[in-house]
């Protein structure tokens, strides 16, 4: 079942990669208006980072973003913990992904929102919401 989990992870992150490669936009960039099957990389920490892109289809805008966590970064011991998050958004709807902050710190979050003619991505303290 491991082995299984490593080959699906792998799959995951090789399209992701793909996707990547395609010109990705940064979060860190000033327009957050992301076209279509164009990745988006955010970072949400120092290890972790989060890809996401979306497509159109009739029944709603599907958004998918891939995050991977880091553990024991550049070490024998480096482990990733892969999720992935799908989404159907229609006009005016958002999705909001955050991952967990030290205590007493603010936890950063990815938020995707369709709007009009547009999904625009940026990376947002979770407080702020």
């Amino acid at each position: 079942m491991t082995k299984l989990l490593k080959v699906i992870s792998a799959s995951g992150l090789s399209i992701t990669a793909a996707l990547a490669v395609s010109q990705p936009l940064l979060a860190t960039q000033l327009d957050n208006t992301v076209r279509e099957n164009q990745a988006f990389v955010t970072e949400l920490g120092a290890n972790t980072t989060a890809v996401s892109y979306w497509t159109s289809a009739p029944n709603g805008w599907h958004v998918v973003t891939t995050v991977d966590t880091v553990a024991g970064k550049d070490t024998d011991a480096e482990q990733h913990a892969v999720v992935r998050f799908a989404a159907t958004l229609a006009e005016g709807q958002s999705q909001l992904i955050s991952v967990p902050a030290p205590l007493g710190q603010e936890s950063p979050a990815l938020r995707i929102r369709r709007l009009d003619d547009r999904i625009e991505m940026e990376r947002v303290a979770e407080s702020s919401l």
